[in-house]
């Protein structure tokens, strides 16, 4: 009889051993999994400034609808298309901040960044017609800690270069 409740007491070990080694797994994987989706987000974003830098007529459209002007036909596809590609990237980043996968420094950068390119006067034009292209939860995000929040003073924003 001592040998079976040996036997069940090494079992046993053997299974919280087990749970303890799987526990930590699981721990490491999560953490590279979030940082690999902030290391895709951040990569998005890059790619998206890439862009802005690498094609001047992109850039003259943003320069301009941030200084307010009327775009009309071509260009405002290409503003409105640019903004919202931008805006899934943040939307992105915000459904990876609710759900804990980027820490608070980590989105409160991203926020500042979406706060200077949304005071730009184009924007409000998109957020008027296009809004309705997000999540509920975002749109009430963006109206809420974005687009009330006005820009740092001093730094030049969107179309002031």
């Amino acid at each position: 009889m001592e040998l079976g409740a040996l036997g069940e007491f090494v079992g046993a070990i053997a299974v919280v051993m087990t749970l303890i080694y799987l526990t930590l797994q699981l721990r490491q994987n999560t953490n590279a999994v979030e940082a690999n989706t902030a290391r895709v987000v951040t990569e998005e974003l890059q790619d998206m400034f890439a862009l802005l830098a690498s094609n001047q007529e992109l850039a003259e459209i943003l320069v301009k609808a941030a200084g307010g002007s009327e775009l009309q036909g071509a260009q405002r596809v290409r503003y409105y298309t640019y903004t919202h590609n931008l805006l899934r990237v943040y939307e992105n980043a915000f459904l990876q901040f609710q759900s804990g996968v980027f820490d608070q420094a980590h989105w409160a950068g991203m926020t500042r960044m979406m706060i200077d390119f949304t005071s730009a006067a184009g924007f409000q034009s998109y957020w008027l017609n296009r809004k309705h292209w997000v999540s509920n939860d975002f749109q009430e995000y963006m109206d809420t800690n974005v687009i009330s929040v006005l820009p740092k003073t001093g730094v030049d924003l969107p179309g002031d270069y």
